[in-house]
């Protein structure tokens, strides 16, 4: 393992000297016999003999003074196409090597969706059509809203504005406040929401992109900062920042190691290796910035964890760094963050550990509640994030992430020093952000305090074993969290789990449905009811497993989900887009 890694870290660190020796090699080549034998002549055949030829014609024409430069032009043309070719095959070879089956399998069907797709048009529009049809039902859009699609002529009177939104917001807190959603409301208690109200009134306008104005709100950052930073153990300065949520934390924290990784290293394709289970906030980030993901199936057979052998077969010299979970959103299982790390280590990478789900519940578990260790007393982890906008119980918006080093911290900065409009500089992609939200988190951060984080992560762990241990007892149904904390996550092999979500649906209950494999799961929430959820839980079980499967018409999430497992990618994504366009339609 360690001469692999020396390996791989010394075949990095020789790449970019390589090119320029092999350039200065191939010049002093060519200057001592500049008409030497090629260098895999017979792959560039045909330039030679279109040179050849050139030649003979300037032979006839007596223009002898050419024929020595066209014998050296001929020459270097054959090297240099060869030369492209054999990168050319490399890079072939390197990319069958490192692409999957399931790899394979969505580019041959996507290939094969846009041949056919000018034949299927019509049917494509049907399915388009079907969709937003539906899509006011599924969206819970009210049938006899007010939709406004232009300015009104004069401004509309405030106990309008407000007696038009309250009535929606009435309802659909209500609905939210119930416990019976699957994550989504964090925070419960009227006193709380209170304190959010008051402090985001006193900093309504606030912009901490003019940091010279509103001082305050850049020390509430600072301090939310460091905090999150002594909670996820990071020692020396605090390095990070508030950003909008995981997402944004996520995609600053990659771009800083591309280019702290990835640009300084003399690395063009960056690669990072991830989980199944990864966020996709982590394709979104890759997307974005041109970085290829390579992907480790978390399977059963690996406890839906990030294999960490499989994770050092596929480093690569274009490999920047790994990403891992504490906890997963599917399945709610922390990654082998300490292997992780010392595979980082020793391969000099760098490795995200994502716990914007876990960030404040997991560092407050105790005794046989606490987790393994995931934060940054691994050597290995160079990067974190942390949503205080989730179990920090702020307002939705706010999220940090944390840097090992204030260089890794710099890779992530956005500077313009040349810019028309002055100096220009922002710690995030964002360039205004809404003071406001961060004084909300700092606020929320001082009014709980440690003590009630511990309070609060004892109810959500507690909550989860026991219905994790529910679910054990319960016949028809299989656990697939051994030792849950946040994420209950669970399937069936009697019947479809689908089915189950749809009946819990029907009872109030939102579950999250999963698939490959298929299986549902919960998020605990402090507000939910765990006494209901299991006797709604055991009685829809009861139901389907007493019910003659054979004699049901599939429907529902089960005929969504059957449905997209036999299409490409790219034909589900079309439906999504629809689905989409009619959530941003009135």
């Amino acid at each position: 393992m360690i001469m692999a890694a020396s390996t791989t870290v010394l075949l990095r660190q020789l790449r970019p000297l390589a090119i320029k020796a092999s350039l200065v090699i191939y010049i002093c080549h060519r200057l001592s016999d500049p008409t030497g034998t090629s260098l895999l002549a017979a792959l560039v055949n045909i330039f030679a003999q279109i040179l050849e030829y050139a030649t003979k014609i300037a032979r006839l024409n007596h223009w002898d003074f050419i024929v020595p430069l066209m014998n050296i032009i001929s020459t270097v043309t054959q090297d240099v196409v060869a030369i492209a070719g054999v990168f050319g095959l490399c890079r072939v070879g390197y990319f069958l090597y490192n692409f999957g089956v399931s790899d394979w399998k969505d580019l041959l069907l996507s290939t094969i969706f846009q041949w056919i797709r000018p034949f299927i048009n019509k049917k494509l529009q049907k399915i388009a059509n079907d969709i937003l049809k539906e899509a006011d039902s599924m969206l819970a859009k009210e049938p006899l809203r007010i939709i406004r699609l232009s300015l009104p002529e004069t401004g509309l009177a405030d106990d309008i504005i407000l007696n038009e939104l309250r009535s929606c917001a009435n309802r659909e807190n209500t609905t939210c406040q119930t416990g019976k959603i699957s994550g989504t409301l964090y925070s419960v208690g009227n006193e709380h929401s209170k304190l959010m109200c008051k402090v985001y009134e006193f900093y309504l306008w606030s912009n901490p992109l003019k940091p010279g104005v509103w001082p305050r709100v850049n020390q509430c950052e600072a301090e939310i900062v460091a905090m999150t930073a002594k909670i996820l153990n990071l020692s020396g300065a605090p390095n990070g920042c508030v950003t909008s949520g995981g997402t944004e934390s996520i995609l600053t924290a990659v771009r800083a190691h591309v280019e702290l990784y990835g640009k300084q290293r003399g690395i063009t394709r960056p690669e990072i290796i991830c989980g199944s289970t990864a966020h996709c906030a982590l394709n979104k980030a890759c997307e974005v910035l041109g970085v290829r993901l390579v992907f480790i199936n978390c399977d059963e057979e690996n406890s839906y964890e990030l294999n960490a052998a499989a994770v050092q077969k596929h480093i690569t010299c274009n490999t920047i760094m790994i990403f891992a979970s504490a906890p997963t959103f599917p399945h709610g299982v922390i990654d082998p963050i300490d292997e992780l790390s010392t595979i980082a280590k020793q391969y000099e990478l760098g490795l995200h550990v994502d716990a914007c789900l876990g960030g404040f519940v997991l560092p407050f578990c105790q005794g046989e509640m606490a987790p393994r260790t995931f934060d940054f007393r691994l050597p290995g982890v160079t990067s974190m994030s942390s949503d205080t906008h989730k179990y920090g119980h702020a307002t939705k918006g706010t999220s940090v992430v944390l840097f090992k080093s204030s260089e890794l911290q710099h890779a992530s900065y956005f500077a313009y020093s040349r810019w028309s409009g002055g100096l220009y500089i922002t710690p995030t992609v964002a360039g205004s952000r809404p003071g406001a939200l961060i004084a909300c988190a700092w606020a929320a951060l001082v009014s709980i305090g440690h003590s009630g984080y511990q309070q609060r992560a004892r109810v959500i762990v507690e909550a989860a074993r026991r219905i994790a241990g529910a679910i054990k007892s319960i016949d028809g149904l299989k656990l697939m969290t051994s030792n849950p904390t946040i994420v209950v996550c669970f399937t069936s092999d009697l019947f479809s789990i689908y089915r189950l979500k749809d009946k819990m649906s029907k009872m109030g209950w939102s579950l999250n449905p999963l698939q490959q494999p298929a299986a549902l799961n919960i998020c605990i929430t402090e507000n939910l009811d765990v006494d209901e959820f299991l006797q709604d839980l055991r009685s829809a079980v009861d139901e389907l497993v007493k019910t003659d499967v054979s004699a049901q018409k599939i429907g529902g999430t089960e005929m969504i989900y059957n449905t997209i497992s036999m299409l490409p990618p790219a034909a589900v994504e079309f439906a999504m887009y629809r689905f989409t366009d009619a959530s941003l339609t009135p």
